[in-house]
C-alpha cells in the first residue's frame, strides 16, 4: 500500500460542520452534566460554577456549526439548481429537476426545448 492509498484511506467520510458540531455539542453536554453533578456537593459548588462557561461554549459553538452545515448544504442545492438551469450550451434539452417543497404546487409543464444559449 503506497502512501497515498494510506492517506485516503484515513480521510473521514462525514462532513467537518456536521461531525464537528455533534462533538462540540456532546462534549458541551457532558461538562454541563458534570457541572450539574459536582453542584450536589456542597465543597465542589464553586467549580461546578466554573465548569458552566466551557459547556455553553460547547453547545453554542457546535449548534453553530449544524446550522452553518444546514445552510451550506441548501446553498449547495441552490447553486446546482441554478447550474443546471444554464446546463445547456450544446443544444441538448434541459434535465428534470426534481421537484422539492417549493415547486410541488407549480402546475406548469416543464420545459424540454432546447436552450437558447451558445448559439
Amino acid at each position: 500500500m503506497t502512501k497515498l492509498q494510506r492517506r485516503k484511506a484515513r480521510r473521514p467520510n462525514a462532513p467537518p460542520l456536521l461531525s464537528n458540531g455533534l462533538w462540540a455539542t456532546f462534549a458541551g453536554s457532558l461538562i454541563w452534566l458534570l457541572s450539574m453533578a459536582m453542584a450536589l456537593k456542597e465543597s465542589m459548588q464553586f467549580a461546578s460554577r466554573a465548569l458552566l462557561a466551557p459547556a455553553a461554549m460547547g453547545i453554542f459553538v457546535g449548534l453553530g456549526l449544524l446550522i452553518m452545515h444546514v445552510l451550506s448544504g441548501r446553498r449547495a442545492q441552490s447553486e446546482a439548481r441554478m447550474l443546471l438551469r444554464q446546463h445547456s450550451t450544446l443544444m441538448e434539452p434541459m434535465p428534470r429537476l426534481k421537484p422539492g417543497r417549493k415547486d410541488a404546487g407549480n402546475s406548469r409543464p416543464p420545459h424540454t426545448g432546447s436552450s437558447a444559449v451558445g448559439r
